[in-house]
């Protein structure tokens, strides 16, 4: 690197000059360069590591725009949108959102209790009725049974959410 005439040498110490330091810098008049003038900074015993450029960015006029607001949360909650929307729609389709329904063991043993208490069918096996029967107030629905080994049919008539059940002559 090298220094203008006149600008003290990295070996030499700065402050005021003694007697015996040596001959007396004396003003360079400016000469006409290219360049613009910097500002001069002294210099440091030992040189100095910096520089009139810089680092990284040193020659951006203004500091870096803001980019804005992150896009992650947005891309955040799309994603667990889309993962509660799958997570509704599995639980749609199998059947969570359906309400209340029949018990079947239940309802086969109530079926089977009836027709022998009310009716006075004795010989009743094989009750047989639709799974996932709702628990409404007048929905109706068949169920199948055996009847001194005779296939029957009998209507089922739900009367409130309690749930209790009207059981139909077998026919």
């Amino acid at each position: 690197m090298t220094q203008p005439p006149g600008a003290p040498q990295w070996w030499q110490p700065q402050g005021q000059q003694g007697p015996h330091s040596g001959p007396t810098p004396q003003p360079v008049a400016p000469q006409p360069h290219a360049y613009p003038a910097q500002p001069r900074q002294p210099a440091s015993f030992g040189g100095s590591f910096s520089s009139d450029y810089g680092g990284f960015g040193a020659f951006d006029a203004e500091p870096p725009a803001n980019r804005g607001k992150s896009r992650k949360p947005w891309i955040i909650g799309a994603v667990a949108l889309v993962v509660l929307a799958g997570g509704g729609a599995a639980a749609w389709f199998s059947g969570v959102f359906t309400g209340d329904v029949l018990d079947q063991e239940s309802l086969h043993e109530g079926v089977a209790t009836v027709l022998q208490d009310s009716y006075g069918e004795q010989d009743v096996s094989n009750v047989n009725c639709p799974e996932n029967q709702r628990i409404a107030a007048g929905h109706t629905f068949d169920c199948t049974v055996d009847v001194a080994g005779k296939p029957r049919t009998v209507s089922i008539r739900v009367l409130n959410d309690k749930p209790q059940y009207e059981v139909g002559a077998p026919h």
